[in-house]
C-alpha cells in the first residue's frame, strides 16, 4: 500500500513538471514569435500610409496636368494647375511637398525639357507651398512663358504641339519610425497641349 502510495507520488511529480516544461516553451515561443507578429503589423500599417501618401500625389498630378493642357497660351496656366493639385490633393499633407513643376516635357522622352532625370527643370514654372495662404505660389522666374508655348496642331502648319507635365515630390515621414525615418515620394503626369485654331493664334 504504501509503495502504491509513493508511485502515485513520483507520477504526480512528473506530471507537474511537465506542465511547467510546456508553460516554459509556450512563453519563449511567445517571446519570439510576439516581436515577428507586431512588426508585421506595423510595417502594413506604414506601407498602407505610404501608399495613400502616392495615391494622394498621382492623383493629384493627373488632375492639374489636365487643366494645364486644356489652357494653352494663356497666362495662368501654370497657377491653374498648381491650384487643381491643391484641390484635388488634399489627402496629402502639403507642407511635406518638396518640388512642384509645372514644364514642358523634351522630345525625345517623358522628362524635362534639357533633362535626363527629375533632378530639375529649366522650361518649367515652379511652385512651394505656403502656408499662409494655404496655396502654392511661383518660387523664382517663370522660365516657360505661355506665349512661347506651340499649341498648333499634329497635322497642320507648325505642329506639332508641345507637351505639358506636372511633376510633384512629397516628403512621406514614417508612423513607427521601424522601417524608415521618411521617404521621398514623387509622380509625374504628361499631355499633349490642346490644339487652338490656326487663325486665333496658334504659332
Amino acid at each position: 500500500m504504501l509503495g502504491h502510495m509513493m508511485n502515485l507520488h513520483r507520477t504526480g511529480d512528473r506530471g507537474r513538471k511537465k506542465m511547467f516544461s510546456e508553460r516554459g516553451a509556450a512563453a519563449v515561443e511567445a517571446a519570439i514569435v510576439t516581436p515577428v507578429v507586431m512588426a508585421l503589423l506595423f510595417g502594413i500599417v506604414e506601407l498602407g500610409f505610404v501608399f495613400k501618401d502616392y495615391l494622394a500625389v498621382a492623383g493629384a498630378v493627373r488632375s492639374g496636368v489636365r487643366i494645364a493642357s486644356a489652357n494653352p497660351r494663356t497666362s495662368t496656366f501654370a497657377q491653374v494647375a498648381a491650384n487643381t493639385v491643391a484641390q484635388t490633393g488634399g489627402a496629402m499633407n502639403f507642407n511635406d511637398v518638396q518640388q512642384l513643376w509645372v514644364y514642358k516635357v523634351a522630345l525625345a522622352s517623358n522628362k524635362p525639357f534639357g533633362f535626363t532625370d527629375f533632378s530639375d527643370c529649366t522650361v518649367c514654372v515652379k511652385f512651394r507651398w505656403d502656408t499662409g495662404t494655404n496655396a502654392f505660389v511661383p518660387t523664382g522666374p517663370t522660365t516657360w512663358s505661355s506665349s512661347s508655348q506651340n499649341a498648333c496642331s499634329a497635322s497642320g502648319p507648325g505642329g506639332p504641339p508641345d507637351r505639358i507635365g506636372v511633376y510633384l515630390q512629397l516628403k512621406h515621414y514614417a508612423l513607427t519610425g521601424l522601417m524608415f525615418s521618411s521617404v521621398n515620394i514623387s509622380d509625374a503626369s504628361i499631355l499633349t497641349l490642346e490644339p487652338i485654331p490656326l487663325l486665333t493664334g496658334c504659332q
